[in-house]
Formats: C-alpha cells, structure tokens, sequence
C-alpha cells in the first residue's frame, strides 16, 4: 500500500540543492533558446533544447537522462524529421492562454504532427515558459499525483486534462514545500511506491484524446498576429485543419494495473562491453586520435539499434602499467567518450574489474609474490588469504598493488558507488540496481590477484567462490534471487583459471543457469560461447575483443597475432511473463582497409541477423 510519508521523503532526500540547481539553470538556457529562435528552430538547436530538458545532477555528476529514453534516442529522432511540426507546436505553447490549452492541447498530442514527443515535449515547452505553472507530465506522472493526493485519476487527453493535472500538482508541491523542478521526482516515486511501472519514455501508451477537437486554426492573443500562433501540422499552412488520427476507445481508470514485476512495457536496459584499452602503452599514442574517431562515428550509428545505454561494463586492462598518471590520462579519454553519449542521448555509468594491467607489479622475488606462487598447492594459503580476520599483509600487499586503480574508482565521476558492496579483494564488488523496471545484480571479481609479475599464467589463475559470497552478504543464492538478471565480469576467460580452480569455479561460482552472461576480456578477440549438459540451463559467456593496443603481440611461440579491435553493445529485457528474458548481443569489430580504418559488425565470429545482432533467452532469477 502506498505510504505518502515514504514518498514525500524520499523525494526531499532526491532533491539535493545542488541537482535544483542544475534543473533551473538549464531550463532557464532552454528559454533563452526557444525565445531566440521561436518557429526557426534547425536540428541542431532542437538536439540542444532535447538535452538541456534532460539536464540533471545525480550521485554528484551532472547528467542529461532526467526523463530515461524520454526526448532522447530514437524519440528525439523521430522530433527532428518533423522540424515543421515542432516549429509550428512551439509558438502556439509558448503563447497560449488557458481556453487555447484547453482546446487544442490534446489534439496537438495526438495528432501526429510532434512523434516521439509524447505528453512530455509539449509539457516541457509549457514547463520552460512558467516553471511554477506548467509541470511536466506523463501518463505515469499522472498516476502518480492521483496515487499521492487520493483524487481521481486525471486522463490527460481531455479537453481540461493537462490543465486540471498541473493544479493539482502546484496544490500538492505548495502544500509541502517542494520545488516546481523536483515535480516528476515526486509523482515518479508516487506511481512506483503505488504499483506502477513507471516509464519517463515520451512515447508511453496514453489516454485517449478522442473527446478532443481537432486543431484549428489559434485564436488571436492580444498583440499577436493568428498566423504567429496558429498550428501547423506537418507540411500544412497555419490555415489547414490537420486531419484526426483514430485513436482507441477511452481507458477506465478504475482499471487493475499490472504488478511491478510484469509491467505492461518490456523492462529493458541497454550497455556497452568495452575491454583492454591499455590506456599509456608505449608507441601507441599518435594511433589511438584515429581510433576513437572510428568508434565515436560507429557509436552514432549503433545507438539507434540499441540504445540509450545505460552501462558500460568495462571488464580490465584500462591502463597499460596501473599508474596514478595513466589513470588520470583514463580519466580523460573517459571524459571524450562521454561527452559523445551525451551528444548521442546516453548517460550510462561505468563498472568495471581490474585487470592484469591495472596494478604495480611488485618485484618477482619479493616473499609475498613468492609465497602466492604456492597458492593452488598450498589450502592453508588459500583460506589464510580469504579469511577477513588473517593480519599476516597478505591482502595489504595485493591493496598497495592495486592502490591505483582503486583510488581511481573512488573518484572516477561516472562509476557506480551506489549500491555497491566491496570484498576481501581489491577490485571485488557488487552492485544491486534497479533500471526502467528491470532488477539486476552485477557481480566482479578479481582474477588478476596472482598475476602479479610478467611471463605466461595460462592455467596459473585462479577466482575463489568466497570472493562471490563476500560480495552477496555470505549468502550468494539468496543475494542473486533478488535480481531479474545477474551478471558476472572478470578479466580473464575461465580457461586462464588453474585445473582444479577452473573446476571450483564452474561448480561452485558460475554454475550453469546462474548467470545472464559472463563478460570477459584479456584474449583480445571476440567471442560469444553458450554450452549446456544433459539438457540443463546453459552457461553464457562472452568474450570481448581489446577496444586498442598493440597491432600486433607475442604469441604462442613469439608468433605475431593480431589483436582484433572492437567492443560490443546490447540490452537485457524481460519477456512479457518477466519468467524469462533476453539477451541480445550486437558485436563490433574494427576492420582496416585501403579505405581506412571502420568499425562493423562482427560477421567473422558471430551468426548475426539483419540487425547485425544475436540474441538468446535465459530464465529470470528473481523470486517473491
């Protein structure tokens, strides 16, 4: 049952100084923008006006995914090839007085002349023009003000609808002092603590505007020329009557909604895999400009397949030597490569495990690396090392070796510390998250612990089922039951793991069913493996190829191989009984050419479809 005080509370913990702060700076750039270019808005100042709508400070960071996939993605997309809708729309709201509203304000949204633009771009032009009078709204939003002040769900496609909904929001934010900027905050929190699966995505299914009029022509406002407010539907004179859409019959309110766990919208998330970037290796500097610019320009174009994105998961080998300085190099190759997802419409954080190169390798004959090397003959080490209590430095050593990338975590502006539980081992942690309806936990661990100086450790490595149970309360199971999905990162493949490790590993960390996928990187190609015994659950892994380094490296022998370049993106999404959910994969591989240098699909090393993606399904772990 809703509990108003919860609410109300959690919405004030929400609305930090700082985020209002940044919402009213940006919508105040947003006004300045509209009124600078009233009806001549071109693409690029529409983008700019989607993004400062989508202005927001979370967990320290400023952010542009205020409304999720809202006005974003393919929605802003969808806004942007009807230019002509949306400089005839803004005008007419940035000057309309009620009885206008009234009448053309459900006909404008349904209409077809602002796609993608849902309730939210209309109420966010409104919002800009009088922030204290005009929130923003969505069908959620809407169901939320009717969870929290016990009145009649408001159906905004009415003639009054929008009209009624912001009187009673200003009522309600009035009535507990709560910043007109912090409106969707507190209705959002309202919907999800009523059963809602609330969804800020701009195109959610609304109510009907059928009881609507059709627009036509504005009424003169005192001082304005008709022609100045009218609305134009698509390619239509000021003049024209649009014609109406049908639309489907009005929802009764007093309808059941669905249960959180099945919401009526597929609950999806979208990430990217990124890998080994070596951040700092010698010779390479002049390449990796060139690089980058192949992978921004493939970004764009892979984002209207699968994003906005909402992870990266970054699975090691970030630096090349583990030092404070490549670190701080990292941090602004991080900062380019975000502000790109940010052109794109995406704000995603970042999770990441270290890898073999992301710590200081102490000297080969210092006594603790010694020791270490006895670690798969030696239980008694093994259960020394793990156990929390243990005071002889071992795991003292292992901090101060991986002391840079540690310090960079805590600092790093886009990694998730919320959430999140550290373990016995650096770089060990977990992350309990909640994404658009979708619950996921995210389990790293460190495998790079006992690779701690140069040479081959094929088959020398090892992960440890206690470092799993560590980071899941000691009691993993039931830490994973709690979850849709759960994922594994490490940076070596389990087959780096020693025999008798890789056996432990498969039983008793990673048996089959257990996890989603496993992410993986360290081999510098990729690879997408599911195998499966006696007709059980199978076991996902996929392996990602380096985002960069070297063109070519020692192998087997001192044979050059060559690194394949590439990364990979994809989402999670329950299926409609949330008993199941998919996984789909599209990998990406650099390929050099006379032509230059492009990044593609991967058809070497995947079966793909005319998406240029895979996908599979794996049953849901989450249990009630």
């Amino acid at each position: 049952m809703l509990d108003r005080q919860q609410v109300l509370r959690q919405t004030r913990a929400r609305l930090n100084p700082e985020r209002i702060a940044r919402r009213e700076d940006a919508l105040a750039r947003a006004r300045t923008l509209i009124e600078g270019s009233l009806g001549q808005l071109d693409e690029t100042g529409l983008r700019r006006l989607l993004q400062l709508f989508n202005a927001d400070h979370v967990d320290g960071r400023d952010v542009n995914n205020r409304f999720a996939t809202g006005l974003v993605g393919n929605n802003a997309n969808l806004l942007v090839a009807a230019l002509d809708g949306v400089n005839a729309a803004v005008p007419a709201l940035w000057q309309a007085d009620d009885a206008w509203l009234a009448e053309h304000l459900a006909a404008l949204r349904g209409g077809g002349s602002l796609p993608g633009g849902g309730w939210l771009f209309p109420s966010m032009i409104l919002h800009a023009r009088d922030p204290r009078r005009f929130p923003p709204a969505t069908a959620t939003m809407a169901r939320g003000l009717a969870a929290i002040d016990g009145g009649p769900p408001i159906a905004l496609g009415k003639p009054t609808g929008y009209l009624d909904y912001s009187a009673r929001v200003r009522k309600l934010l009035e009535e507990h002092t709560i910043s007109p900027h912090g409106a969707d905050v507190l209705l959002w929190h309202g919907a999800q603590l009523a059963g809602e699966a609330a969804d800020s995505d701009a195109g959610e299914s609304e109510e009907s505007a059928a009881a609507a009029p059709a627009p036509e022509p504005a009424r003169p406002i005192a001082g304005r020329d008709a022609t100045t407010v009218g609305l134009a539907a698509r390619g239509l004179d000021a003049s024209a009557k649009p014609s109406r859409s049908p639309r489907p019959p009005e929802k009764d309110p007093s309808a059941p909604r669905p249960a959180p766990s099945t919401p009526a919208r597929p609950a999806s998330l979208g990430w990217l895999h990124l890998t080994d970037l070596h951040q700092g290796m010698s010779g390479t500097s002049w390449l990796w400009p060139n690089v980058m610019a192949t992978l921004f320009d493939d970004l764009a174009r892979l984002h209207d397949l699968c994003g906005p994105w909402d992870l990266v998961l970054f699975t090691g080998d970030l630096t090349q030597c583990g030092s404070a300085d490549e670190f701080k190099k990292l941090d602004a190759t991080l900062d380019r490569l975000w502000r790109r997802f940010d052109q794109l419409g995406s704000q995603p954080r970042l999770i990441t495990v270290p890898g073999n190169h992301d710590l200081k390798r102490p000297d080969d004959l210092d006594p603790y690396v010694l020791a270490l090397s006895q670690w798969h003959t030696n239980r008694r080490l093994r259960d020394h090392v793990l156990d929390e209590k243990s005071d002889l430095g071992y795991r003292e050593r292992l901090a101060k070796a991986f002391e840079c990338y540690t310090e960079w975590v805590k600092s790093c502006p886009w990694h998730v510390r919320d959430r999140r539980k550290l373990g016995i081992l650096p770089g060990d942690s977990s992350y309990s998250l909640s994404l658009h309806g979708l619950e996921l936990g995210v389990i790293g661990l460190n495998s790079a612990f006992l690779q701690l100086t140069g040479g081959d450790y094929q088959e020398r490595l090892a992960v440890d089922p206690r470092q799993l149970h560590v980071v899941c309360d000691e009691y993993a199971p039931e830490w994973l039951q709690r979850h849709h999905l759960n994922l594994l990162l490490t940076h070596h493949p389990p087959e780096w793991l020693h025999p008798q490790a890789r056996q432990e590993f498969r039983q008793e960390l990673d048996p089959a069913g257990r996890f989603a996928a496993h992410f993986f990187g360290h081999m510098h190609e990729g690879t997408a493996t599911s195998t499966a015994h006696g007709g059980g659950h199978a076991r996902h892994a996929l392996q990602g190829a380096s985002l960069f380094g070297l063109e070519e490296h020692d192998g087997p022998g001192g044979r050059g191989v060559t690194r394949l370049h590439g990364f990979s993106a994809g989402r999670f999404e329950l299926l409609p009984d949330a008993a199941q959910a998919r996984v789909r994969v599209f990998p990406r591989r650099m390929f050099t050419s006379a032509g230059g240098r492009k990044i593609d699909r991967d058809v070497s090393a995947y079966h793909l479809d005319e998406r240029g993606s895979f996908a599979y399904d794996v049953p849901t772990a989450r249990r009630t």
